[in-house]
C-alpha cells in the first residue's frame, strides 16, 4: 500500500507539484500510522477483562479521533500544503486497510466453514463432553 502510494505521488509530481505530492503522501503516512496504534490496541484486549477491553477500546477510540484531528487539522489551519491531496491519501488509506481486513476475515470464515462441513473441530483440539 505504501508502495503505491509513492508510485502515485512520484506521477503527481511532475503534474502537480512537489507540495501536492507531499501532502498526498503525508496523508497516507498518517492513516498507516493510526493504523499501527489500532493493531497495538487490539493487542491490548487479549487476557483482559471485559471492563477492561471497555475502557482500552474507548480510550483507544479517542485517541485516535484526536490523532487524526490534530495530523490533519493542524496543517490544514497553518495552510502548510494543499488540504485536499492529504484528506485523499488519508481516506484512501483508511479504505484500502479496511478492505483488506474484510478480504482477510472472509477467508477465515470460509476455513471454518469448511472445516465445520468436514466435521473436523473448528479449534483444532478434542472436545470434552460433559458426564463422559
Amino acid at each position: 500500500m505504501l508502495v503505491a502510494a509513492a508510485v502515485i505521488g512520484g506521477v503527481l509530481v511532475p503534474v502537480y507539484g512537489a507540495d501536492t505530492a507531499g501532502s498526498l503522501l503525508y496523508g497516507v503516512a498518517m492513516a498507516a500510522l493510526s493504523f499501527v496504534s489500532t493493531a497495538l490496541t487490539v493487542s491490548l484486549f487479549s487476557g483482559k477483562s471485559a471492563a477492561a477491553g471497555v475502557m482500552i477500546g474507548a480510550g483507544s477510540f479517542m485517541a485516535r479521533f484526536a490523532f487524526a484531528a490534530a495530523v490533519l487539522g493542524i496543517p490544514a489551519y497553518l495552510d502548510l500544503w494543499p488540504v485536499v491531496p492529504m484528506l485523499i491519501g488519508f481516506a484512501g488509506t483508511y479504505v484500502a486497510e479496511n478492505v483488506a481486513i474484510m478480504v482477510e476475515l472472509a477467508r477465515g470464515t470460509d476455513r471454518q466453514s469448511k472445516r465445520k462441513l468436514a466435521g473436523r473441530p473448528s479449534g483444532g483440539g478434542a472436545e470434552r463432553r460433559l458426564g463422559q
